[in-house]
C-alpha cells in the first residue's frame, strides 16, 4: 500500500547534500545487490551494552556467525592455540574448559564431548568460532540484529547501565540508545537488513536520545526507547528515492513526531562519516569526523 507523508518532502527531511548521498547509495544498492552469505558491511560487536573494536571482522558462513575467539576475551574468556593439534583452548573466568579442533565439529567442555553448530577454523591466522554455541557453552546470550548487522552478546551477570539512557551528556545518551537491540512488533523487511547496503543514516530530534531513525537507503525504522528497551513503531520503504513523497508502510504505523525528528543526522557514507544538524540560527551545518568503532559513531552537536 502506498501512502503519502507530507513531512517527508525533500525541504523538510535533510540538507542537499545528505539527500543526494541516499540517493546515489539507493541507487548503488538498487544496481548492485549483495549475497545474504557476504555481507558489504562488517558485522558490528556489542558486549554487555558496549561496543567494542575487533582484531578480525565477525562473518557469516553457512548461516552462523563466526567471532575471533580473541574477541570474547571482553567476556573474561582467555584462550590458548596449539600450532602442533590445531586446537584451541577457551577457559573462563571460573576455569570451565572449551577445547576445539580446527575442522572439527565435536568439541569438549571440562572434557565432556559436545556438538557444535559449526566448525571452528583458522582464517587469515586468527581462530574463528562460532559465536552462538561458544557464548552459551559459558552461560551467555547471543542475539544477532539483522537490520543494523549488530551482534549483542551479554553475561548471565550483566546490569544495564539504565542511568545512561538519561544522562545530562545528550552524546552519551544518544549512545546507550543504540547500544540496544531493536526489538519488533512486526517481521522487520529484509530490505532493512545491513547485507543490503554498506551505508547508513540515524537521526534524532533536537536535544532527544530517546528516540530516533535508522535508515540504510532501502528502509526506514523509527525507533523508540521504553523502559531500557529499544522498539521499533514504524517502517517504511523509500523505494531508494528520497525526495518523493510516495512510500510504503512495512511496519508498525507512523508516529505524530515525525516532523521533528530530523535535526541531527549522523552519516555513514563511502566509509566516512559526517554531521549534519541544524544551528540556532536555523541554518544547516556538518562536519566531518573518524571513528575507532562504532561506539563513536555518535558525536556533541555543537550548541
Amino acid at each position: 500500500m502506498r501512502e503519502t507523508y507530507p513531512f517527508l518532502s525533500v525541504k523538510k527531511i535533510l540538507p542537499a547534500c545528505l539527500l543526494l548521498l541516499l540517493v546515489l547509495q539507493g541507487f548503488a544498492s538498487s544496481a548492485s545487490p549483495v549475497s545474504a552469505a557476504a555481507p558489504t558491511r562488517p558485522i558490528t560487536v556489542n558486549i554487555n551494552g558496549s561496543f567494542i573494536a575487533t582484531d578480525s571482522s565477525p562473518f557469516i558462513e553457512g548461516g552462523r556467525i563466526k567471532i575471533s575467539v580473541r574477541t570474547l576475551s571482553s567476556l573474561g574468556l582467555t584462550f590458548s592455540w596449539d600450532t602442533v593439534t590445531r586446537t584451541a583452548t577457551v577457559t573462563n573466568p571460573a576455569k570451565d574448559t572449551f577445547r576445539l579442533a580446527e575442522g572439527q565439529r565435536t568439541a569438549y567442555k571440562n572434557g565432556q564431548p559436545v556438538e557444535m553448530d559449526d566448525t571452528a577454523g583458522n582464517y587469515n591466522g586468527r581462530i574463528m568460532v562460532p559465536v552462538r554455541f561458544v557464548s552459551e557453552a559459558f552461560g551467555y546470550s547471543v542475539y544477532y540484529e539483522r537490520t543494523r548487522g549488530i551482534l549483542f552478546i551479554t553475561s548471565k551477570d550483566y546490569v544495564q547501565d539504565s542511568a545512561a539512557l538519561l544522562s545530562g551528556d545528550l552524546a552519551a545518551a544518544r549512545l546507550a540508545a543504540i547500544s540496544l537491540p531493536i526489538q519488533y512488533p512486526f517481521t522487520p523487511d529484509a530490505a532493512a537488513e545491513s547485507d543490503q547496503s554498506r551505508n547508513y543514516t540515524y537521526t534524532f530530534a533536537a536535544h532527544d536520545a530517546t528516540r530516533y531513525v535508522y535508515d540504510n537507503g532501502l528502509v526506514t525504522t523509527v525507533v523508540e526507547i521504553k523502559d531500557g528497551s529499544a522498539h521499533a513503531v514504524w517502517q517504511y520503504s523509500t523505494n531508494g528515492i528520497p525526495g518523493y513523497d510516495l512510500y510504503t508502510t512495512l511496519g508498525g504505523q507512523q508516529p505524530d513526531y515525525m516532523n521533528d525528528m530530523f535535526h541531527d543526522n549522523f552519516v555513514y557514507f563511502g566509509g566516512g562519516h559526517r554531521v549534519y544538524y541544524q544551528a540556532a540560527d536555523g541554518s544547516v551545518r556538518s562536519f566531518p569526523y573518524l571513528t575507532r568503532n562504532y561506539g563513536e559513531l555518535i558525536q556533541p552537536i555543537p550548541e
